[in-house]
């Protein structure tokens, strides 16, 4: 799975803004994938700053397929 960095997430426009987090890109590939970008830090409760997630909607809903720090 393709990992993003920090500039290249900041460097695209938000889709959606939700409570803490950025959707800042939306696929279908196979199977729709949405990459959020995380506005919290440690601070907040965050594991790592400028956490992402990724999300593929499966049969069962959204299911997260992987988060890391973008650097």
């Amino acid at each position: 799975m393709k990992k993003y960095t920090l500039k290249q997430l900041q460097a695209l426009p938000t889709r959606y803004v939700g409570q803490a987090a950025d959707l800042k890109m939306e696929t279908e590939v196979t199977r729709v994938t949405r990459v959020w970008l995380s506005r919290c830090s440690v601070e907040d409760g965050e594991p790592y700053n400028n956490k992402v997630t990724v999300q593929e909607l499966t049969d069962n809903g959204w299911v997260i397929k992987q988060t890391y720090q973008a650097r």
